[in-house]
């Protein structure tokens, strides 16, 4: 399968989970991630604003507010500016549109993480719900890899 092929695979499987699926899967990945010591560890924390279709990590950015973390938010968009203050990030935590198990990971074909991963110096964690995990995935020289995914 190409990424084309894939990105709407992963479009059909992500539309079938209903609105408490994809919360109960949300709640999930925040608190795996909470319990993780590089979160505990972590002051400067990236994290990000979920589309519909992405795992919500409201209850983190809560949670990094009320632990006196710094959170920058990136905005994806055509006309978004880049993120400054990038030097001393603790922690990313990605979302993407598919990962395999070995920590590739493919976005939504634009680029934007994948540039900004590409000069970020910090632990990389992707987010996804279980039906965005595949054995392989195809990728490219730019396809930034996290250093491990958590599902939910």
């Amino acid at each position: 399968m190409n990424k084309q092929e894939l990105r709407k695979e992963i479009r059909k499987r992500v539309g079938m989970l209903d609105a408490l699926e994809k919360q109960r899967a949300s709640d999930s990945v925040c608190r795996q991630i909470v319990r993780m010591p590089i979160w505990q560890r972590a002051r400067k924390v990236l994290l990000y604003e979920a589309l519909s279709d992405e795992i919500s990590l409201r209850e983190l950015i809560n949670l990094a507010a009320e632990e006196g973390k710094t959170v920058l938010m990136p905005e994806p968009s055509a006309d978004a500016k880049p993120l400054t203050d990038l030097e001393d990030i603790d922690l990313a935590i990605i979302p993407g549109r598919a990962f395999s198990s070995q920590g590739a990971r493919m976005g939504r074909g634009k680029g934007y993480y994948d540039r900004l991963l590409s000069v970020l110096d910090c632990p990389k964690i992707g987010v996804a719900f279980r039906c965005q995990l595949f054995e392989d995935l195809p990728t490219d020289s730019w396809d930034m890899p996290m250093n491990e995914v958590v599902l939910g």
